[in-house]
C-alpha cells in the first residue's frame, strides 16, 4: 500500500466528496441530491454537512433547505489562487502581453487530471475571449492543457492515457492517442504550442507555453486566448515568441529556467 493510501482518513474523503458535489451546473443542492452526488447515505451526509456549515464551508437556505458552498471556501480559494506567489509574479507579464496584443492572457495550473485557470487579464476588444476561472478542464484539449500534460513523466502520461477517455469536445479536439503523444513530444522540445477550437465550438484559438520552477518542474502555463477569426498566421507568428519569452520571464522570477534560458 502506498503512503498516500495508508494515511487517508475516510471521514475527510467523504467531506471532500460533499464539497465536490457542487459545481457550476449544480451550485445549490438538496440534502438528497448532495448524498447522491457524493455517494453517501443521507444520515452520514447530513452529519458532515452540519459540520461543514459550522466551519463556513457550506451554507443552507432556511427557506428552501438547499445547500451551497460557503464563503469560507472563497477565502481558501484566494490562498490557493496565489499558488505560492505564482499569480502575483505572473501578473506583470500577463499585463505586458495583454497590452501588447490586446488579447486575453490566462494563467493555468494542473490539478490532478485537469487544468485549472487561476487568473486572466482580459483584452479590451469588442469581441474577446474570457475564461471561467476555477473550472476543471481536460488536459488533452487546448494549448494550455497540452502544455501542462507535457509536464508529466512518461510513466505518468501512460497512466493518464490509460484511464482517461479522449472525448471529442469540439471540431479539432485531439482524440487520437498517438497524435497526442506527438504533440507532447513537440511541446517538450519547443516549449510552446498553439491550438484551434479544441475545447468547445465557440471559435477560440491560442498559444501557450510552460512555466518552470526552481527544480525544473513544470508549475504552470501562460497562454494568450484569441477569437479564431483573429488568429491569423501573422498574429500566430508574433504570439509564439512573445508567449515563450513571457513564460521564460516568469520561470526566471521563480528561480527556474525556461526554454530560452536553458
Amino acid at each position: 500500500m502506498q503512503d498516500g493510501e495508508r494515511y487517508r482518513v475516510n471521514v475527510l474523503d467523504r467531506a471532500v466528496a460533499i464539497l465536490k458535489a457542487f459545481d457550476l451546473s449544480h451550485p445549490s443542492l438538496t440534502l438528497s441530491e448532495v448524498a447522491v452526488r457524493a455517494k453517501l447515505h443521507t444520515s452520514t451526509c447530513l452529519r458532515l454537512l452540519t459540520t461543514l456549515r459550522h466551519h463556513g464551508m457550506v451554507s443552507r437556505d432556511e427557506g428552501s433547505g438547499r445547500y451551497c458552498l460557503g464563503y469560507e471556501i472563497l477565502a481558501l480559494a484566494e490562498v490557493a489562487r496565489g499558488s505560492g506567489g505564482l499569480v502575483e509574479w505572473a501578473r506583470p507579464v500577463m499585463r505586458e502581453l495583454c497590452e501588447r496584443f490586446d488579447e486575453t492572457v490566462v494563467l493555468s495550473v494542473r490539478s490532478g487530471d485537469f487544468r485549472i485557470d487561476l487568473d486572466q487579464v482580459i483584452g479590451q476588444q469588442n469581441v474577446r475571449r474570457v475564461t471561467a476561472l476555477g473550472d476543471q478542464k481536460p488536459l488533452y484539449a487546448g494549448a494550455a492543457s497540452q502544455v501542462l500534460l507535457s509536464g508529466l513523466s512518461d510513466a505518468e502520461l501512460d497512466a493518464y492515457l490509460d484511464r482517461v477517455e479522449l472525448l471529442k469536445l469540439a471540431e479539432h479536439t485531439v482524440t487520437d492517442v498517438a497524435q497526442l503523444r506527438r504533440i507532447v513530444t513537440r511541446i517538450r522540445h519547443d516549449g510552446v504550442i498553439d491550438s484551434f477550437q479544441q475545447q468547445s465550438d465557440s471559435g477560440g484559438a491560442g498559444v501557450a507555453a510552460g512555466i518552470f520552477g526552481a527544480r525544473g518542474e513544470l508549475v504552470g502555463a501562460i497562454g494568450v486566448s484569441v477569437p479564431q477569426y483573429r488568429f491569423t498566421p501573422s498574429l500566430r507568428a508574433k504570439l509564439i515568441p512573445a508567449v515563450l519569452a513571457g513564460a521564460d520571464k516568469i520561470s526566471r522570477i521563480l528561480g527556474g529556467r525556461g526554454l530560452l534560458s536553458a
